[in-house]
C-alpha cells in the first residue's frame, strides 16, 4: 500500500514477533501521520474513534461496516 493513496491506515511496527505489544502503533489520515508512538493498539483504536468524531470525519466506504459494528457493540455508540 503507498500511503499518498491512502484515507485511513493503522500502522503497526513490531521489533519482535515473539513480543505481544508492538513496539509502535500509529495512524495515518489523508497521507498524513497523525498519531504515533502509541502504546498499544487498544489505545490507539480509541485515539482513532476521538479523531473521527473530534474532526468529524466520515468512515472510509469500505470500512464503514466494520466501523459501525465496533461503534454499536464495543464502544455502546449510537450514531
Amino acid at each position: 500500500m503507498i500511503i499518498g493513496q491512502t484515507t485511513m491506515s493503522i500502522c503497526i511496527i513490531w521489533k519482535d514477533a515473539d513480543v505481544e505489544e508492538p513496539e509502535d502503533v500509529g495512524f495515518i489520515l489523508e497521507a498524513v501521520e497523525v498519531l504515533c508512538n502509541l502504546q498499544s493498539l487498544t489505545l490507539g483504536f480509541n485515539m482513532l474513534f476521538g479523531l473521527i468524531y473530534g474532526l468529524n470525519l466520515n468512515y472510509p466506504e469500505e470500512l464503514k461496516c466494520t466501523f459501525k459494528v465496533f461503534q454499536n457493540t464495543l464502544m455502546e455508540l449510537d450514531y
